[in-house]
């Protein structure tokens, strides 16, 4: 892959997985005649981090030498906790070097070829967990520039660099790289979760004899909101016309509201996708350089993409108690006219009553996650960041509702199946179910009672081939 500043989301999960990158020449040698323009401006105007201190040390003038860049780079590699997962240490890589080619930041060129080396070698530097807030993760790049230079060791043998100066140091630490990596996977995942989040409902509506009515078009107008009513046109492709009549004159809110709540979903991650597509494409670093200036200024403060990240949450979490709805309902014998909890012979067996357990616990997660961060803020270095706000830990909770989802649609999955099964509407399924149903139709038919974690395990490993997508006429089907 070639970067010249434009990577998309995708681009990033693709660099995350071993793609391999190369920075284009013209990026190249426009980056050089920056990093020569800072340096003139540099010698006869003040510059943070380049002829001052960081923080609040921003007044102190030093010495323009290399020591003061590797003075920076060791004094602000402190981390702690756990380590970060390779795949994540390579999205945050993949951020930063699409960042600087963007010019403004003034860095030496060399640099962006160090990194293209360090993702294609496969050589990662060693992150930590705790380090980041919102206005920067310094941490994890003095890391990066410290592994890079031979200071740490990397996973592989990797060409060291020589020493950086200041003219490098203070520039390579000033992103969000590592947080904006992860939000990157994050969405690229909850996207993929979303897909299947609806061919999930078209099980558990089918199997519970649903009413369409709430996603007719009519009601998708009523609404008022442009996602709602794609999931519900989408919904009206995959399953209308129906092959058995609904049960009900009005369906409880499982059922019945999936495509609100759904659709706002859908809403929060594309704002998020958005948003990062922008973030990844702007050169953020303070100081920017441009023609014979440098201007100092906020903008790498990352507060709009913690309220993104609040408000994915929110969506998720409200979203939900929808599914656990579903879940719930399925296993009342007055809704579906089967034993509870879908259980097989003999009598009082608990059948997959422990599902909705297992699912009532990722509620708990999601909720519990859904508390925003950006609420908070701390005020660090002596007041020189009097109100730095928690970004990356928004970004944690959202990575942590994404695992929870992933094992509440697994648990919503495995019933409706079971419920498909009992009720012997397999061969009923509309075409485009059937052919959604052939990524699940391993999961196992035993009614008995036995441990199901193995089917939950398959569930989950079944998601990623779930999907509304366009086909050939233009109109949506399943893979």
């Amino acid at each position: 892959m070639e970067l010249a500043g434009a990577a998309s989301v995708g681009d990033i999960v693709a660099i995350a997985d071993g793609e391999p990158v190369v920075v284009a020449p013209q990026v190249l040698r426009t980056l050089r005649n920056v990093h020569q323009q800072a340096e003139e401006v540099s010698r006869s105007t003040p510059v943070y981090g380049r002829t001052t201190g960081v923080g609040a040390n921003r007044s102190t003038t030093v010495e323009r030498d290399r020591e003061h860049g590797l003075r920076l780079l060791r004094s602000h590699a402190v981390d702690a906790g756990p380590s970060v997962p390779e795949r994540e240490i390579r999205a945050m890589l993949g951020v930063r070097l699409n960042q600087l080619c963007h010019p403004g930041s003034g860095i030496d060129p060399d640099i962006l070829e160090a990194l293209a080396r360090m993702l294609n070698e496969d050589a990662l530097p060693t992150i930590r967990r705790f380090g980041s807030i919102g206005t920067g993760d310094l941490t994890a790049l003095a890391s990066t520039a410290l592994t890079l230079i031979g200071e740490r060791p990397a996973t592989r043998p990797l060409t060291r660099m020589a020493p950086w100066g200041a003219d490098s140091a203070l520039p390579f630490l000033s992103s969000s790289a590592l947080t904006l990596g992860q939000a990157c996977l994050v969405a690229s995942q909850l996207q993929q979760l979303a897909r299947a989040a609806e061919v999930i409902y078209a099980f558990s509506f089918t199997a519970l004899g649903g009413n369409p009515s709430s996603w007719s078009p009519e009601a998708a107008a009523a609404a008022g909101s442009p996602s709602a009513a794609a999931v519900a046109t989408r919904l009206r492709a995959a399953l209308l016309p129906l092959t058995t009549p609904p049960r009900r004159i009005q369906d409880p809110f499982g059922l019945r509201v999936f495509s609100l709540t759904h659709g706002e979903v859908i809403a929060a991650i594309e704002r998020l996708d958005g948003q990062l597509t922008s973030l990844l494409q702007r050169a953020q670093e303070n100081p920017l350089f441009g023609v014979q200036q440098v201007v100092h200024h906020g903008a790498f403060y990352q507060a709009g993409l913690g309220l993104s990240l609040d408000a994915t949450n929110a969506a998720l979490a409200q979203a939900s108690t929808n599914t656990f709805a579903r879940i719930r309902m399925s296993h009342e014998p007055s809704q579906t006219g089967q034993p509870a909890f879908l259980a097989g012979p003999p009598a009082g067996a608990s059948g997959t009553m422990m599902v909705e357990y297992v699912a009532a616990s990722t509620i708990a997660e999601i909720r519990n996650a859904a508390e925003p961060a950006s609420t908070g803020t701390l005020s660090l270095s002596r007041g020189a960041e009097e109100d730095a706000p928690f970004t990356a830990q928004s970004l944690k909770q959202l990575q942590r509702t994404a695992r929870a989802q992933e094992v509440l649609l697994s648990c919503e999955l495995v019933v409706a199946i079971r419920l498909l099964r009992i009720e012997g509407l397999i061969p009923a399924l509309r075409p485009q179910m059937s052919l959604a149903y052939r990524a699940v139709a391993h999961l196992p038919d035993e009614l008995t009672d036995r441990d199901l974690r193995e089917d939950l395990d398959l569930a989950g490993a079944s998601l990623s081939q779930l999907s509304f997508e366009s086909g050939p006429a233009g109109g949506p089907r399943c893979r």
